[in-house]
């Protein structure tokens, strides 16, 4: 009797994977009474649900799968991806407290309605469901498309990457159009344990068949006495100050320490993302925001990437066969019911991402978009109705999207992170800092998107397109557009904020501000500010930043690894542990994460007379309609005048 082929191995655990999807989906759609918690799970998702799924959803396969990849194809010049666990607990340490007492004082669900109740600007919930947009399509389309090309090839090209794609997206609509928020929670946690658990096996399946890592250093040793490999170890300096990828030659290769900085912005934009706000905003209370970025994110996750993650990378330096995709298809010919398995860990790791972006893009259109400009009059049920219609249509788009225009895809998953990283100055005015005006923050993001957006590959994609030939490259300076973005956003918000401080003030905002204080008040240990802080600074300079130089020979004696590992990959274990003390410090002895038990009463605004909007919400969707469709076909002009003329 033949062994069961690796396609029979996936149609079965694929199949046991949909029961208990389902499962769960029909509990959480029963809790939440079809429609009245479909949004937020009633704000009462379990503290350690929602840190564990805030740490999947923030890694996911892209990280853990690309990040290998990465460093198979440039060696470890990337340390900013194996500080991926520190750099994304930054974020939550500095906002997800705040963020939360806010929201639990006014009502508030989103990051779109903290930006709506604190700046009182519709343009900045428009900007968010852009960057939710960017994030379910772009982003967990490109995740899609990769973990589908991986299943394609472990069932031996029997079914394409296409169908996978199909099956993996409708799974991913039942439960996010039945349960909800809730049932996102449920699988959350089974999803990023099964991540963990195929990463953990991979990366022990390569190491052995790699010849354990004395094999793997002796490899990368021999690589690094060639003048070719060595580059492959040492970053190419503290900056080069060059075009852009595409414009011009480099020293070396193009990964700097500045390169490294810079792109260690863009990660931060996962945490300052409008999923990562939804997760926390959806809890119940603080008790686990503390422990979950220090000790899950910083901490656990934060070594998966270093070490499991990194020895896949290693083994894969030189090695095309050890590449994850590579080996897993080569696996699945002598252990089928294995790679069956690992593969639906990873794919189970990417829908707890992909989930999460579906629903959000959908709500912060349909609640925060359509509703208030359109149909102010729409009831919940009706709300809820439309937003599950909305994530069904951008599930077709985001499969549509992956498999057929599969650069344009990778383009905007790109961008989103660069995106999101300008979110940074409205959390901080937010927060942190109320002298910055409405106007100033308004700009700096405007002026922001704009630098982040003619850096990146997919501004300059376009304006190409368009005819328009820019003198530099993707990441000029070997800068990450993400960075670009940021400059020109503070330096914008910092003048406008000083000629505009009389917009600073509201009674409304003195309310929100003087709440939090009161309710914060003895957070922080002041004595300890000065030091924390620098001690952030040193870490960020050392780590990821232009110290990152001192790590091409801090271990290194007599021309050899004195540690026997490339010393870039030590100096970022060092940082690692430096960099999990940091966030502790930053997160319990400043008490900015740490659990607060106050009783908080919900704020009654002034009552006041709503009028009738709906001739003028009949206008606006004319307009709307007619924009599409006049939007639509200059595109199909455009398109057709470009292709006929090439």
């Amino acid at each position: 009797m033949p062994a069961p082929s690796p396609v029979m191995w996936i149609l079965l655990f694929g199949f046991v994977y949909i029961a208990v999807v389902l499962f769960w989906a029909r509990q959480a759609a029963t809790a939440n009474g079809n429609y009245q918690s479909y949004f937020s799970a009633g704000h009462s998702l379990s503290p350690w649900v929602s840190a564990l799924v805030l740490a999947g959803s923030s890694v996911s396969a892209w990280f853990t799968l690309g990040s290998a990849d990465i460093l198979a194809r440039d060696g470890f010049v990337h340390g900013y991806l194996l500080q991926a666990g520190v750099l994304l607990a930054l974020p939550g340490v500095l906002f997800f407290k705040r963020s939360w007492f806010i929201a639990q004082r006014y009502r508030v669900s989103s990051q779109a309605e903290l930006f709506k109740l604190y700046y009182d600007s519709q343009a900045l919930v428009v900007i968010v469901a852009c960057v939710a947009l960017l994030f379910a399509v772009g982003f967990a389309g490109m995740q899609l498309r990769a973990i589908s090309q991986i299943a394609s090839s472990v069932s031996g090209g029997s079914i394409s990457a296409f169908t996978i794609g199909c099956a993996l997206s409708l799974i991913l609509l039942g439960y996010v159009v039945i349960g909800g928020m809730r049932a996102i929670g449920f699988l959350g946690v089974l999803q990023t344990v099964s991540l963990i658990s195929a990463t953990l096996v991979l990366s022990f399946l390569i190491l052995v068949e790699a010849g354990l890592i004395g094999a793997i250093n002796a490899r990368m040793q021999a690589l690094a006495a060639d003048s070719v490999g060595a580059q492959a170890f040492e970053v190419s300096g503290v900056i080069q100050f060059v075009a852009g990828l595409g414009r011009g030659s480099f020293y070396d290769h193009p990964v700097s320490a500045v390169t490294n900085l810079s792109s260690a912005y863009a990660l931060l934009g996962i945490g300052l993302s409008p999923f990562a706000l939804k997760i926390v905003l959806s809890t119940r209370n603080t008790k686990a925001i503390a422990a979950g970025q220090t000790w899950v994110l910083a901490g656990f996750f934060g070594l998966l990437v270093l070490l499991p993650v990194g020895v896949i990378g290693a083994a894969g330096l030189g090695r095309a066969e050890f590449i994850s995709h590579s080996y897993l298809a080569a696996l699945a010919q002598s252990s089928p019911w294995l790679t069956a398995w690992v593969v639906l860990g990873f794919a189970a790791g990417m829908q707890v991402m992909a989930g999460l972006a579906l629903l959000v893009a959908a709500e912060t259109v349909v609640r925060h978009v359509y509703k208030p400009f359109f149909a102010s009059a729409m009831s919940r049920r009706q709300t809820v109705t439309l937003t599950r219609i909305f994530v069904a249509v951008l599930a077709v788009v985001v499969v549509l999207m992956a498999f057929l225009a599969p650069v344009s895809t990778s383009a905007l998953g790109a961008f989103a992170l660069s995106a999101s990283a300008q979110l940074l100055i409205p959390m901080l005015g937010l927060c942190w800092f109320g002298w910055m005006t409405r106007p100033a923050v308004l700009a700096g993001v405007g002026f922001g998107l704009f630098a982040a957006f003619v850096t990146d590959a997919l501004g300059i994609g376009i304006l190409g397109y368009l005819g328009l030939d820019v003198p530099w490259g993707r990441y000029p300076w070997t800068i990450h557009s993400a960075a670009w973005g940021l400059f020109f956003n503070i330096l914008v918000c910092l003048l406008v904020s000083a000629i505009s401080q009389n917009a600073a003030r509201t009674e409304f905002r003195q309310h929100l501000r003087a709440f939090v204080s009161e309710a914060l008040s003895g957070q922080g240990t002041a004595p300890l500010n000065s030091y924390a802080w620098a001690a952030g600074l040193a870490w960020g300079f050392l780590a990821v930043g232009p110290g990152l130089i001192f790590g091409n020979y801090a271990f290194v004696s007599d021309g050899g690894w004195s540690m026997d590992f490339p010393s870039l990959w030590v100096w970022a274990m060092l940082f690692w542990l430096l960099g999990v003390t940091l966030v502790w410090l930053l997160a319990y002895r400043m008490q900015m994460a740490s659990h607060v038990d106050l009783d908080i009463t919900s704020y009654e605004p002034p009552p006041t007379l709503r009028p009738d909007q709906s001739a003028a919400e009949a206008r606006r969707l004319r307009s709307l309609i007619i924009f599409a469709l006049a939007g639509a076909g200059l595109i199909i002009l455009t398109v057709w005048s470009f292709g006929g003329a090439g």
